[in-house]
This record gives structure tokens, sequence and C-alpha cells, in this order.
């Protein structure tokens, strides 16, 4: 896939600007973790997902989560060589299993694990670092730096030998 990099300052200016106008016009932080529960609620008849911050169906969240995925597909369809489906991971392809459906499960598993993380922390990455630091939240700031040492201790130790 060539789809064209852009410099990381540039999506760093509108991932702020972003939060910026997200903030200013909704009067509420942006956060992705939040939108699954939003997601939630179409489709599960628990109460949990019916009450609460998840108790507007129609939440700007959720148009969130369906933006993130679309813009990205458009991205690589109008300006890259075309969507193709895969499960690659990268570097991480090494340590995961090779038959698709082994790493379909195992992704499964990883993103219910960073989900019920999410929602045990108050808010995901993107809601403690990218929202919470632009607020100077001491608490998310505290995350944040938890979430990059931890993610840099787990990496070593995967790839060690």
């Amino acid at each position: 896939m060539n789809a064209p990099i852009y410099p990381a300052i540039l999506g760093g200016f509108l991932l702020g600007l972003f939060v910026l106008l997200h903030f200013w016009i909704t009067g509420r932080a942006v956060g992705c973790s939040s939108a699954y529960g939003n997601f939630c609620a179409y489709t599960f008849n628990t109460p949990f997902f019916h009450r609460g911050e998840f108790a507007v169906r129609n939440h700007p969240r959720l148009w969130l989560l369906f933006g993130l995925p679309l813009g990205g597909f458009l991205h690589v369809t109008l300006l890259g060589d075309g969507f193709r489906f895969s499960f690659s991971m990268g570097i991480y392809d090494a340590i995961l299993p090779s038959t698709p459906s082994a790493k379909g499960l195992w992704l499964l598993l990883a993103g219910f694990l960073l989900g019920f993380g999410a929602r045990l922390a108050g808010a995901c990455t993107t809601g403690h670092v990218l929202v919470g630091g632009a607020l100077l939240n001491p608490i998310s700031l505290m995350a944040g730096a938890i979430f990059f040492v931890s993610a840099l201790i787990t990496t070593q130790l995967l790839f060690l030998g």
C-alpha cells in the first residue's frame, strides 16, 4: 500500500484542533472507548448500555467511532493503492499466530482487554493522553506516562532475543 505519508506534526496539529473544536462545540471531551458503549446500546439489550452516558443513542461519539475507519478507508481508496483486507500487524506478525482464525481470536481478546482497561481507567489512551493531556489533567498525565512506559517495557519483553 503506497498511501502518502504526511508529517507527524500535521497529524498532531489536526488532532489537537479536533480536540479543541469538539470541546468547544459540545462542551465534552472526545473519547473513543465511550463510543463503543453507544454502539452497544444499538446492539444489546443489557440495561447497562441504556442508562447514564449511553442513554442518548444518537450521540456524536458514535459518529466519531464510524468516522475513524471510514476516513481511513476513503484515504487509502482515493489516495493510495486501494483497500485490501489484512490481519497483518507489522512487526507483531512474528509473535502472533500465523493462521487467520487464530490471529483473529487473539486480536479479539486483545480488543476486549483494551476495552475493559479503558473502562476501568475511566478513559482510553486517547481520552487520557490526547484530551486529558491537553487539559493538563494530572491523573491523565500520570495515566499517559504509565501507558507509554508499559508499552515500551512490553515491546522490549516481546522482542528480546
